[in-house]
């Protein structure tokens, strides 16, 4: 009878074992989806700090407002470069008197934006970059990217907005400032 309950043991043992490993393995796949996700996130943390510095650095030479604009244009274009790969960029910058939107899909859309006047439509296919600009009429600016608006308040000074989006495994993950 020894042998019996030693042989239960062993089988015990290895179940045992088998089932720390097959765990071991299921929390390793939810963490690596989960560094994934992470992205949008720390793209969009990134761009707070990188357009602060890049609009500081226009502040401080002495720019003026068209090469401010100028600048941000270039930071944008390069940025969605940079990132480029399964990621849609929509950014908006300027000031009361002027303000430029820069957009990037990976799928063709169409994207409106309300300055004040009305919403005007601009097509972004074939993943290039597409940029347009407004002379608002409002403080308030809408963006309306698939049918969800994202608004902004125009304040004094020069304004950096962004709305990044990324399809991770059939859910759209959305950041804005």
């Amino acid at each position: 009878m020894k042998r019996r309950d030693k042989r239960g043991q062993f089988y015990l043992i290895a179940a045992i074992i088998i089932s720390v490993i097959i765990l071991g393995l299921m929390t390793m796949s939810n963490y690596s989806r989960r560094q994934e996700s992470i992205k949008t996130e720390t793209i969009g943390e990134e761009l707070k700090i990188e357009s602060e510095k890049v609009l500081d650095f226009g502040t401080y030479h002495g720019y003026s407002e068209s090469q401010i604009g100028d600048l941000m244009k270039n930071f944008s274009r390069d940025y969605i470069n940079y990132v480029q790969q399964g990621v849609d960029f929509y950014f908006l910058f300027g000031n009361s008197n002027k303000v430029t939107f820069v957009g990037y899909s990976q799928l063709d859309v169409t994207i409106y934006v309300n300055v004040g006047s009305g919403k005007s439509a601009i097509n972004l296919n074939n993943r290039e970059i597409v940029s347009q600009e407004f002379t608002p009429t409002s403080d308030n600016i809408t963006i309306t990217i698939e049918e969800t608006d994202y608004d902004f308040e125009l304040k004094k000074g020069q304004n950096f907005y962004f709305v990044v989006s990324q399809d991770i495994e059939g859910e759209k993950h959305v950041v804005k400032n």
